[in-house]
């Protein structure tokens, strides 16, 4: 994952709306704060804040869409380490709290769930 476009909201209280790109997907973060100055930094993890309505879907198949809500996402991935909340989403990485993922759900199962807002640091 690397930064693909950065929009200073405030660069003096270090505030950013960063697009992070895998080369097929786009999602729009928000960054506070954001030290990194340009693109194609690489990013390790994509946090999803107030995620809820998590279950487990049979589609196989990564899916974004974007929600009411500037930072807002309904997102649809896999699983790939419920105990650290880890869900993977083409090759983009995103971080739930794992205490809200359900247990029937296990590593390996696609998940779909809805967040308000994404966060990088």
């Amino acid at each position: 994952m690397k930064v693909k476009r950065v929009n200073w909201i405030s660069q003096e209280a270090l505030e950013a709306e960063v697009v992070v790109t895998d080369g097929e997907f786009d999602i729009s973060c928000f960054a506070q704060p954001f030290k990194q100055l340009g693109e194609d930094e690489f990013i390790e993890t994509i946090f999803c804040l107030n995620a809820q309505n998590i279950v487990k879907v049979d589609q196989r198949d990564y899916h974004i869409e974007k929600s009411v809500g500037h930072f807002s996402y309904r997102l649809v991935g896999e699983c790939i380490d419920k105990h650290d909340g880890k869900v993977q989403l083409g090759n983009l990485l995103f971080e739930l709290d794992n205490r809200l993922i359900a247990g029937d759900i296990i590593d390996g199962d696609f998940i779909s769930f809805c967040c308000e807002r994404l966060d990088i640091y």
